[in-house]
Parts: structure tokens; C-alpha cells; sequence
């Protein structure tokens, strides 16, 4: 068998649709398909039904299978996703609580006076978002589940880890989904001891780290060959195994990605994180973090009734629209003021529905580019940012963050470049010698800035005053 007959199977289980991919080694898509992913939202709780999860990869994986021989799996997943179960038979005993569940205040605010030292440990700010504070909280839930953990029957880990459980038999992770739970030490790519005794987590409990890049095991025969975050796939897609890549994903939250090669680098703004490991050797990134971008446009189109196809049908003018600052699940980059909800203000009688969810998109443009200004002032400045996701579709959300960047935006051919990273990492376990992980994906196309830089300076500082604002009085709506 030559290595044109070889297909990869990738899946990226995201927050609200999973989809699976038949991938050649070279990087092309010979089949796609989906299926939707079931959350369950009250409050600030988000939880999914992780058998649910499981049968919906699996779904995928034989969908992929019945199209063709497969030569290898590779998985990437929603990154602080975390639940416990039975280290015996792989059964759940919790909800999978959403990377978007904020109920875990109670164990932040606890551990406040913590956050440097959690910081410098684990690359993260301090935050409910991430996977520690759910699991401690789920660990306090039943009683006898600590004890059971300290015992290693309990296994407390993200999401990655319990469907590799399932599909592999072993329960294992890796440096980028285990950079999202607080527990990871950074430095030297292991769970740190200090970590898991501030959240009261046992080191038993806690699932095998594995390099992101290489043999985990088998489903059906078929070797597993690559598990990633879905973030850290993206930016892969976009050339980010190596320095010099800035790219931003829009899913639910919008994610801002610098590659920083082998060098791990931390910025107070930002987060440090893996994007990938082989068993030789690691790769990073430095990320800034916007909680709510598609999250923030279906809240509007609920508002509004107001679909897709209505938005940005003009030209965004931020001095003309409602200011909006979007964080449904809290402020992150590079202020990470998880407690600030979405502020809308400049409304009036005569604001029409267009005109808000205008405003909504605004407000996601210029938190991106909070977070691409925060990236530049950390070192990791760009020539071009390379834009992915459905919210892309909207030319004028990419000519805005052309407009206020002042530099070209490219945005990427492939809408969901998730499969298209995944696959390049799973080609590589499979035949290390196969691809490259460098180079980024074709360009649908390009944006110049056409802004004089005054009015993109002016409209940036309109912007920090109106946050700056909302950070003094604590607003939240």
C-alpha cells in the first residue's frame, strides 16, 4: 500500500457541532460530515451528557470508516470540557461541565490570593473556566468521590482523556489539554504537585500524559495516532508549529493564537500553552482569549431575530453604532475579569435591530483585537493575521479588523481548519516523515486595511474608554 491509499480519520468534537473528516497524508479532504452537539444551559451552568459526546464521535468515526479504509484516528476536542468517571469500565459519574460554565466562582475566590503562583505554574490566569476549580467542585459533590479518587478509581480529567479512555481503553492526555486545567506545570511538562493540593485534586485521580504526536492506542484496529485542543489545531492549520504565525478562530469564543515555536514565552495578558508535542520535543504557543464571539451573535439574533445573513450588510462604522462589550461568559484578554457579563450601551428608541447586532459584531472585532494588540506588546507582532471560522463569512467583521489592526487579513479556505490541523498531526504519528506541520492553509482571501491610521487610533481609544468604564464600576448585565 503506497501512501497515496492511506486515510486519516480526524473529529473535532466542538461546544455545539462535531465533525469528522476523511483526510490523504498530503492534507486533503477527500469527505466532511457533522452532527450536533447537545449543551445544556442554565445560568452560568453548561453541561453536556458525556456518553452523549462519546456516541457522536463514534458516530463520526464509523460514518469515516464506511467510506473507505482508514489508516489511522486523530481527535481534537473543546479543551476544559471535564467530568469525572470509573477508572474500572469508563462510566460516567458526572456532566461533562462546558469550558463556558462560570458555577465554579466559589472555588476561585477561594484561592485568590493563589493566582501568581498558579500563574507562573501553569501559564493561565486563575479562572472557573478552567478545568481544576469544576473538578474540585464535582470531587465535593458525592460523597466518598474524593476518597475513591486518592484510591485511583476516579479518574478527574477534560474531556480528551475520557474519550480516550473509551476509544483507546486508557485514560490519557496531553500537554495542551492538560495546559487548560490549572493541575499542568508548564515548565516541566508534568501535573504539578503544588497545584493539585490548592485544589484539593489527588495526583491518583488525574489521567496519563501522553505527547500530543504519536501511538495512543487502538479503536477498531485503527491506530490513534494524534490528540490536540481544538484551539491548538486551528492555529496548526494556520502554520503555527513554528514562530512567526498570528491566527484567530471564531467558534463560540474567539480564540487569538501565536506560535512561538520551542520557545515557551508568558506575558501577563495572555496565556502560555503547549500546541503540540512529540516524544522529543515540545512546541508553544502564547493565546489571548475572547470568551463570546458566536455566542455573542446568537444571543443577538435572539434578541433580535436577526439571522446571519442580516448582519454587517454595510460597512461597521464603531463611531455610528451602539457600543457592546460581549462577554456572556466573562471579560478575558488581557483584562480576565471573568465576573464582567455583556454591557450594552448608546441604545435609544431609534436603535433598529440591525443597527445592535451591528454593534454586537463591533464589540467582537475589537475584542480580537484587544488581543492581537496584547500579542504584538508581548513580542509576537505580525505581518498578516489569518482569520478562520463562520463568522469569516462576514466580510465586513474582516474588514473592520483589517481597518483597526492597519494590517492584511487573510481568511482561511479552510472554514473549520480544526480537521485540517488534527489531520496534519495524525499524518505525522503516522509516518513522521509524511508532511510537514509548517505552512498554513489556502487563503479564500485577503483584506487591506483601508482606514487612514488616525481614525483606527481614534476608534481604538474610544474603545479602551468605554471598557475602562465598564472595569471601574464592575458593570455587568
Amino acid at each position: 500500500m503506497t501512501s497515496d491509499d492511506l486515510s486519516l480519520a480526524v473529529v473535532d468534537l466542538g461546544s455545539t457541532l462535531a465533525k469528522g473528516g476523511l483526510y490523504s497524508l498530503d492534507g486533503s479532504c477527500r469527505l466532511s460530515t457533522s452532527l450536533p452537539v447537545e449543551v445544556y444551559a442554565n445560568g452560568a451552568s453548561f453541561e453536556h451528557d458525556p456518553h452523549a459526546l462519546l456516541e457522536t464521535v463514534e458516530a463520526l468515526l464509523a460514518r469515516l470508516q464506511e467510506a473507505g479504509p482508514l489508516s489511522a484516528i486523530g481527535v481534537t476536542c473543546q479543551r476544559s470540557t471535564c467530568l469525572l468517571w470509573e477508572q474500572s469500565n469508563g462510566r460516567a459519574l458526572t456532566p461533562a461541565i462546558s469550558w463556558q460554565d462560570g458555577s465554579a466562582t466559589d472555588v476561585v475566590e477561594r484561592l485568590a490570593l493563589h493566582a501568581p503562583e498558579v500563574a507562573s505554574r501553569s501559564g493561565l490566569h486563575l479562572s472557573p473556566h478552567y478545568a481544576a476549580p469544576k473538578l474540585s467542585r464535582l470531587l465535593s459533590s458525592q460523597p466518598g468521590l474524593r476518597r475513591r479518587a486518592e484510591a485511583g478509581e476516579v479518574v478527574a480529567g477534560t474531556l480528551d482523556a475520557f474519550l480516550m479512555h473509551h476509544l483507546t481503553g486508557e485514560p490519557s492526555t496531553e500537554g495542551g489539554h492538560a495546559g487548560r486545567t490549572l493541575l499542568y506545570n508548564l515548565e516541566a511538562d508534568a501535573w504539578d504537585p503544588t497545584l493539585c493540593h490548592l485544589f484539593e485534586i489527588p495526583r491518583a485521580a488525574l489521567p496519563r500524559l501522553r505527547p500530543s504526536i504519536g501511538f495512543r492506542g487502538q479503536w477498531q484496529g485503527l491506530p490513534v495516532t494524534a490528540v490536540a485542543g481544538d484551539q491548538q489545531a486551528a492555529l496548526l492549520a494556520q502554520g503555527g508549529w513554528e514562530e512567526g504565525v498570528t491566527a484567530a478562530h471564531f467558534g463560540t469564543g474567539a480564540f487569538v493564537l501565536a506560535g512561538t515555536g520551542d520557545q515557551l514565552r508568558r506575558h501577563p495578558g495572555l496565556l502560555s500553552a503547549v500546541v503540540a508535542s512529540s516524544s522529543s520535543d515540545r512546541h508553544f504557543q502564547l493565546e489571548g482569549a475572547v470568551n463570546s464571539a458566536g455566542s455573542a451573535m446568537d444571543w443577538i439574533s435572539g434578541e433580535t431575530g436577526l439571522g446571519p445573513e442580516e448582519w454587517g450588510q454595510r460597512p461597521l462604522e464603531p463611531e455610528r453604532l451602539p457600543r457592546v462589550l460581549p462577554a456572556l461568559a466573562g471579560l478575558g484578554t488581557p483584562w480576565w475579569r471573568p465576573e464582567i457579563r455583556t454591557v450594552v450601551q448608546e441604545t435609544g428608541a431609534h436603535t433598529s435591530p440591525r443597527e445592535l447586532a451591528d454593534g454586537v459584531l463591533v464589540g467582537v472585532a475589537m475584542r480580537v483585537v484587544d488581543c492581537f494588540e496584547t500579542l504584538a506588546a508581548s513580542g509576537a507582532a505580525a505581518e498578516v493575521f489569518r482569520l478562520s471560522g463562520k463568522l469569516t463569512r462576514c466580510r465586513a467583521l474582516v474588514d473592520l479588523i483589517a481597518n483597526l489592526t492597519q494590517i492584511p487579513v487573510e481568511v482561511s479556505a479552510e472554514e473549520e481548519p480544526g480537521l485540517a490541523g488534527i489531520a496534519r498531526l495524525a499524518a505525522v504519528g503516522l509516518e513522521p516523515d509524511s508532511t510537514s506541520l509548517s505552512g498554513g492553509t489556502p487563503v479564500s482571501y485577503t483584506r487591506d486595511p483601508e482606514w487612514p491610521f488616525d481614525r483606527a487610533q481614534s476608534a481604538r481609544a474610544d474603545w479602551h474608554t468605554f471598557v475602562s468604564e465598564i472595569l471601574r464600576k464592575g458593570v455587568g448585565a
